[in-house]
């Protein structure tokens, strides 16, 4: 498992560049899970600004 500080801008463009399992939001974030074709599995954590952290999970 890996994690990265990201941009809003990069997570708007994985969200864009996979398929979404499943995304839920909270009052201070929101969190979305996706399979990325090159990837895999990733969670998307955002904040209010929209920049957040990247988790690129195992399978």
């Amino acid at each position: 498992m890996h994690l990265f500080d990201a941009e809003a801008s990069l997570i708007e463009d994985l969200k864009g560049e996979g398929e979404l399992v499943a995304e839920r939001q909270g009052e201070d974030f929101s969190v979305c899970v996706l399979r990325h074709p090159t990837l895999g599995k990733l969670v998307l954590v955002a904040g209010p600004s929209g920049a957040g952290v990247v988790v690129e999970a195992d399978e």
